[in-house]
């Protein structure tokens, strides 16, 4: 009995509740606009009413259930729709780095949870995949293979429009 529990790895934290694979996508586009207009040195208030402006002017992005690739294009809409906007206030590096930014973190969130979890523990909280495996009970090639997922969906997808 004590040979069987020595051989189960056991966790050294519990293994997190994996999210719901469903994409909120007005949530997603609020964020995105909120986070631009904050990261280019707008006040909240002027954020949330460049919100409200930007997302009205789209009705795709107050549908809550679409498939993930309409939800890309309707981010690719409303992020032309803040360059045209932001353009001549902002100096165009400064707003290039904020979206950027922004379409990053909105493509992390269309991750699937396990690829999100491994990708957000090792680039955010700076786990090693050791710790990794130890905290969630999977292999260090099981790891390595949902990175190299993560990353290669983030980084293909994550574009700006033009």
């Amino acid at each position: 009995m004590t040979a069987e529990r020595r051989s189960r790895p056991s966790p050294a934290a519990p293994v997190p509740e994996w999210e719901s694979a469903e994409v909120d996508l007005p949530g997603r586009m609020l964020t995105l606009v909120y986070r631009v207009a904050c990261q280019t040195g707008h006040s909240r208030r002027t954020s949330a009413t460049l919100c409200s402006r930007i997302l009205c002017a789209q009705p795709d992005a107050t549908e809550a259930r679409v498939v993930v690739d309409a939800g890309r294009q309707v981010r690719a809409r409303v992020l032309m729709e803040l360059r045209a906007d932001l353009d001549q206030r902002i100096d165009r590096p400064r707003l290039d780095a904020a979206l950027r930014d922004a379409v990053l973190l909105d493509e992390v969130t269309l991750l699937p949870p396990r690829q999100r979890f491994a990708l957000w523990s090792t680039a955010v909280d700076h786990l090693t995949t050791a710790e990794l495996a130890t905290r969630t009970g999977w292999t260090s090639r099981q790891i390595a293979r949902l990175l190299r997922g993560a990353l290669r969906t983030v980084t293909s997808k994550a574009t700006l429009p033009a």
